[in-house]
């Protein structure tokens, strides 16, 4: 799967990194759907560029 990903903070020329990541696979009670189209959620705009001035946290 082709996918565009950060692990990180900053402006997106210095962190965005397009890659293959491995096809994910659903668990029980769980789907897989197919994106045809994608948008860019303002809000994790702000949090790439850590405008809260909290860090970067991952929930995982």
């Amino acid at each position: 799967m082709l996918a565009i990903h950060y692990t990180g903070t900053g402006r997106a020329a210095g962190v965005l990194t397009h890659a293959e990541l491995p096809d994910p696979h659903p668990g029980p009670g769980e789907v897989r759907v197919r994106v045809h189209f994608s948008g860019i959620n303002p809000g994790d705009t702000k949090k790439r560029l850590d405008w809260s001035g909290t860090g970067w946290r991952t929930r995982w």
